[in-house]
């Protein structure tokens, strides 16, 4: 049961502070992306959440689909509208929950930018020309996976 509360606690620690680095300086660091990718390859057959197939074909899909919606974007727009730190940490994700939760977490990660601009906007504190950050809301969808994986493991 320790060992349990200590990775909950070092897992949210790794979301609050990639979401704090990316809504501060907008990088999200490679050092603690694929940290976390490493973590979530080498924990799941300790934790049995899901099988380390799923977990590998999710950090793969997590990857591949980012890293496809930034070459679109750019081929369309010849603008970047996506960093490869969000097809890292979406690979991370995919890693700890495996490819069955890459659309979940997509939803939630999307939903919860939305939800943070409409704020933003509702407050009257929408920047002119916003760059809007995704690793806060990824952070957000991995810790709602987190807390959903946890209530159906204990």
């Amino acid at each position: 049961m320790f060992f349990f509360f200590f990775l909950l606690l070092v897992f949210f620690i790794f979301l609050s502070v990639l979401a704090y680095i990316d809504l501060k300086k907008g990088i999200l660091p490679d050092d603690l992306t694929l940290s976390l990718l490493w973590l979530g390859l080498l924990l799941n057959p300790l934790l049995h959440w899901i099988s380390i197939t799923s977990a590998l074909w999710g950090a793969a899909l997590g990857y591949l689909i980012l890293w496809l919606v930034y070459w679109i974007f750019k081929y369309w727009t010849q603008k970047e509208g996506l960093g490869f730190g969000d097809c890292k940490f979406l690979s991370a994700l995919g890693a700890w929950f495996g490819w069955q939760a890459l659309p979940g977490l997509l939803l939630i990660a999307s939903v919860g930018t939305l939800l943070f601009l409409a704020g933003l906007k509702f407050c009257k504190k929408y920047p002119r020309n916003p760059r809007i950050p995704f690793g806060p809301g990824l952070s957000f969808a991995g810790g709602c996976f987190f807390i959903m994986q946890a209530l159906t493991f204990i």
